[in-house]
């Protein structure tokens, strides 16, 4: 289950990366100052790393019940 939310988290972080720069593609405005004007905060604003997170999966890897 914790695969499948890091895979579904993936997904979502890379559609929202294509909208964004199709939306911003022609813009003369600073990215920066304007995610902060739409108040949109992203992984690396916060200093979260999704490769963190995966790193916890043992690939390959099954555990026994109760652990």
């Amino acid at each position: 289950m914790y695969s499948d939310k890091i895979s579904q988290c993936r997904k979502r972080k890379r559609m929202f990366k294509e909208l964004w720069d199709a939306i911003t593609e022609n813009s003369s405005k600073d990215l920066k100052e304007f995610k902060e004007e739409l108040g949109i905060e992203n992984d690396e604003d916060l200093g979260v790393s999704l490769h963190s997170f995966s790193d916890l999966l043992q690939h390959g890897k099954k555990w026994a019940r109760g652990q």
